[in-house]
């Protein structure tokens, strides 16, 4: 009604020919109105149209998608609702608001990013002037769209860490108007929120491990073991076993010792067999070569601090948050990192192996896409960046090198060319009107069968010859695709073929492609840390990717409150 009536001023006749005129109608109007609607009530509300105005206009929080949505978000649900006051009448759930803050940091954000000390404060000691209320009104609702939407989605963005990530996280606050009203009305805001949390097994049991390693660090760690000759041998001497014990004490790869043999000094300096065991335990947990063997890989990963660790079990529960609300019943996971797959139908766990997936310099990428048909006995077509990258310049090198690999060239129409009959040096990888190609066979790059998800990359799962790589504890081997350590398991479930139906298609040495009943969607991803209900399992950060997030989750949310209104 209100400005409604300032409309009707601001276009009359009086007020357009006579601008002193209109402008004492305009403050008759806000006088008429703000004893109609009752002063502090219309105070309030043109202090929180002052707050979104200036939040508006301000440019330094206009630099970003992020700052530029929230605050959008803000300005068009308080528009839509003519700047009324949602809170004024809610102290029960500032309070259910506050609490949904403060156990963010269960989940590895900061509570800090909500307006948590200065909720607190007003909480505390309600203001009483309409501005500082109005503030207030902002302050609760921004904390509630951010918070709902950094459990819904994850806080950092994925595409500005990765531009090739293509799992949709939706508008940012889409829907979150609606749902805000929502909860309010019904009391349920507590309930609500934690609704938004992921219920996922490996997000929760991921949550109870940055638990138990907060405390870890709460009671300071455990000591750093210093450098020195790789301890390999049952019964071998070395001033760190005490060290290495106690180590291995605090993260339960190993039971305390309880002294009750007087002998013990005389062997408390021996690497033995329950230390042996131990370290294994703490390898198998760590991506490591399960050896009992302390050398330098082992030793860094163990002077990894509690800290740290915990760090990286927050970077993960984000990179969770990106994709785990989107997991369909059925599904393939590869985790790049972890180099490893598992295959979940209808919920449950059917298959999982051991992969190697690309070498730094051939990053597999992280996308989502369906698996959609299978190919027994394929050729393999050498992909451009490998063209380009390595195999052309070691053509021109030494044309030994394709006999060396077995590759076939190839020309327009489909025929073999004697590759002596080419000028290799006068073609680049763009201008070369050849493919190289590798017939099916036991030397095929791809081995006997590879899994086809069509992609931009040119990304695959596939079969190899070379299976003793499977045996390295890091498997980061591939020019990109990935390679799987039993790939007939999986097309034999994929397919419900017997083995026996698979070998007879294997044994005819024929390509042959076989249609999946319904694509599965297969999801690449990049996960340093992984939980079940017992341990958390770190991996390598082999492509070093785990820093950008935990530099984007650190950086604070801009929100600039407004100083003062002239109202």
């Amino acid at each position: 009604m209100t400005l409604l009536l300032l409309f009707i001023l601001a276009l009359s006749p009086v007020a357009a020919s006579d601008a002193s005129s209109g402008t004492q109608r305009v403050a008759e109007a806000r006088a008429a109105a703000s004893k109609s609607e009752s002063g502090t009530a219309y105070e309030l509300r043109e202090g929180i149209r002052c707050h979104i105005e200036q939040l508006e206009e301000d440019a330094a929080l206009h630099s970003g998608r992020d700052r530029v949505a929230f605050n959008a978000l803000l300005a068009d649900f308080y528009r839509s609702n003519e700047f009324r006051p949602v809170w004024n009448k809610k102290r029960s759930q500032v309070k259910a608001l506050l609490r949904a803050i403060r156990s963010s940091e269960a989940d590895g954000l900061r509570p800090r990013d909500y307006h948590l000390s200065s909720i607190e404060t007003f909480y505390h000691d309600s203001p009483s002037e309409p501005f500082l209320q109005a503030r207030y009104e902002l302050l609760l609702s921004d904390a509630a769209f951010k918070l709902a939407y950094h459990l819904l989605h994850g806080k950092v963005d994925p595409e500005k860490i990765d531009s090739n990530w293509n799992i949709s996280r939706g508008t940012n606050g889409d829907g979150l108007a609606d749902w805000l009203l929502d909860v309010l009305e019904s009391n349920s805001l507590e309930e609500s929120m934690n609704a938004l949390r992921p219920a996922h097994p490996q997000y929760t049991h991921l949550k109870k491990g940055l638990a138990r390693y907060r405390r870890l660090a709460d009671e300071g760690g455990w000591n750093s073991i210093p450098e020195g000759p790789s301890l390999k041998k049952e019964g071998q001497y070395d001033q760190r076993i005490p060290a290495l014990r106690r180590r291995l004490e605090i993260t339960g790869e190993i039971r305390p010792l309880v002294m009750v043999d007087t002998s013990f000094a005389s062997t408390a300096l021996l690497y033995n067999r329950d230390l042996i065991e131990a370290v294994k335990r703490f390898q198998a947990r760590h991506g490591l070569e399960v050896d009992g063997a302390v050398g330098p890989k082992t030793l860094r990963a163990l002077n990894v601090s509690a800290s740290e660790r915990v760090d990286q079990i927050r970077v993960n529960l984000d990179r969770y948050r990106w994709f785990i609300q989107k997991l369909e019943p059925t599904y393939i996971l590869v985790n790049i990192a972890g180099f490893s797959i598992q295959y979940i139908k209808n919920g449950e766990l059917a298959w999982r192996s051991r992969v190697i997936v690309g070498e730094p310099f051939w990053k597999t990428p992280v996308f989502k896409a369906d698996m959609q048909y299978i190919i027994f006995n394929p050729s393999w077509n050498v992909p451009p960046g490998i063209l380009r990258k390595e195999a052309l310049p070691a053509i021109k090198k030494s044309p030994g090198y394709l006999a060396k690999h077995g590759l076939q060239v190839i020309d327009s129409n489909g025929r073999s060319v004697h590759p002596d009959s080419i000028e290799w040096a006068s073609y680049n990888a763009g201008s070369l009107p050849y493919r190289l190609r590798q017939p099916p066979g036991a030397r095929n790059a791809l081995g006997r069968v590879k899994f086809m998800f069509p992609n931009k990359h040119l990304v695959y799962l596939h079969d190899t010859p070379g299976k003793h790589l499977f045996d390295k504890s890091t498997r980061a081997f591939s020019h990109g695709c990935i390679r799987l350590q039993n790939p007939f398991e999986l097309a034999s479930i994929l397919l419900g073929w017997e083995d026996k139906d698979i070998q007879a298609v294997v044994a005819k040495e024929k390509t042959r492609t076989v249609h999946l009943s319904e694509k599965i969607p297969i999801f690449l991803l990049y996960l340093t840390a992984v939980a079940n209900d017992q341990s958390v399992f770190f991996s390598n950060d082999v492509y070093k990717r785990d820093n950008a997030v935990l530099r984007a989750l650190e950086k604070p949310y801009p929100y600039k409150t407004v100083e003062s209104c002239a109202f």
